[in-house]
Parts: structure tokens; C-alpha cells; sequence
């Protein structure tokens, strides 16, 4: 018969179990405190850059997909739509990586205008970095994260396996949005879902868009 465990190392590793479950959160929390990202790219001068580009993340721009894999962004209007790159990287906590490391993800999506894009991703333990922006041309440089951007500012976020309860609201959202492939949505529906004012959402917007999946 085992001998039972000495009741000082039974204390010791019932409370290791306990100080990791309760990291957790803190780590989680820790994320959407300190990840300087941004949800929302574009906005800059020029036909290209202007519009907004809105990954359909909290504001904090930290989000846990869950077991859907689903990550959306929102393209507005434009006389001359670019094509779109996203690029998903494996990161650490606070959103770092290593540039020499290869993407973990690249897509370069057609251009388009009026769309909300959703994307199954590969599914991954551990944080990514996710970049979207728009392919404006030949101006470039490296931003804050060692990546080479094209000339209008990317939207950046922090995708961690662990979420709260923000992040289910969006992946419900997400998970009925998949059932509208090839369809169209209303914009209200996802600018109050993503507490969105008219600085981003204008009136130049239509009042639907189309929803296409890759």
C-alpha cells in the first residue's frame, strides 16, 4: 500500500495548485492593462489610409477567440479600396515578439469596401499578436513591434487563450455573424457591440455591409 503524502507536502502542492489557478486572471488582467495596442488602424491622410480599419475586439484590444477561432475586423468606405494583410505571430504577455521568428499566420485579402471579414484561425495555448493593415504603396517603415507597416497605422491586438465575460459577448456575436457568409448585417448591430461613436463610424457608412469568411 502507498504511504500517505507527510501533511506538509500535501499543503505545499494543494497550494501550488491554487497560486497557478489564481494567476490566471491577475495574468489575463495584467494583459488588457498594459498591451499598448490599438483596435482600430487607418485614419491617416490619403485615399488609401483614411478609413478606419476595426478589429471587432474590447477596447483594450485584447481578446480571447475561445474554441471558435474566430476573429473579426470592419472595413469602411473608399474611392480606392487596397488590399488587406493580416498577419497573426506568436507573442508573449505583454504583446512582444521576435521579428526574426516567421508568422504564424500571413493572408493578404482582397480588396474591398462596406465589409465585416471573418477569419478562422489556427488554435494556439499561447498569446499571438495580430496585425491588419492596409497595402497603401510603397511609404514604410518599422513600427513599435519590429514589423514593417505599410503607410496607414495597423490595428493590433493581443489574442490570449484565458477571456472574461466581454470577450464571450463578442464571440457570441461572432458565431451568429458566420451564419450571414455571403450576406449582409447591420452596421448598429456591430457599432453598439463594439461601443463605437461616430468618430469612427460615420456617416459615410452604410446602413448594412457584407459579411464575407476565410
Amino acid at each position: 500500500m502507498a504511504r500517505p503524502l507527510p501533511f506538509t507536502l500535501l499543503a505545499t502542492s494543494l497550494m501550488s495548485v491554487v497560486m497557478v489557478a489564481a494567476s490566471m486572471p491577475q495574468l489575463h488582467a495584467a494583459s488588457r492593462n498594459a498591451f499598448p495596442g490599438r483596435r482600430i488602424g487607418g485614419g491617416t491622410r490619403g485615399e488609401c489610409a483614411a478609413r478606419p480599419l476595426v478589429h471587432m475586439v474590447p477596447a483594450s484590444s485584447v481578446f480571447a477567440p475561445g474554441d471558435s477561432s474566430l476573429i473579426a475586423l470592419l472595413e469602411g468606405p473608399s474611392p480606392d479600396p487596397q488590399p488587406l494583410e493580416v498577419t497573426l505571430r506568436s507573442a508573449s504577455a505583454d504583446g512582444s515578439v521576435d521579428p526574426a521568428e516567421p508568422p504564424m499566420l500571413q493572408r493578404e485579402l482582397p480588396a474591398a469596401v462596406n465589409r465585416l471579414v471573418l477569419i478562422t484561425i489556427p488554435a494556439a495555448s499561447k498569446p499571438l499578436l495580430w496585425e491588419s493593415s492596409y497595402r497603401c504603396g510603397a511609404e514604410s517603415g518599422d513600427d513599435e513591434f519590429g514589423f514593417i507597416t505599410a503607410s496607414a497605422p495597423p490595428a493590433l491586438s493581443l489574442l490570449v487563450p484565458e477571456g472574461g465575460v466581454e470577450d464571450q459577448s463578442i464571440r457570441q456575436q461572432l458565431t451568429a455573424l458566420k451564419s450571414a457568409c455571403g450576406g449582409t448585417t447591420a452596421l448598429s448591430r456591430l457599432q453598439a457591440a463594439l461601443n463605437l461613436g461616430d468618430g469612427v463610424i460615420d456617416a459615410s457608412w452604410p446602413q448594412t455591409i457584407t459579411v464575407q469568411c476565410f
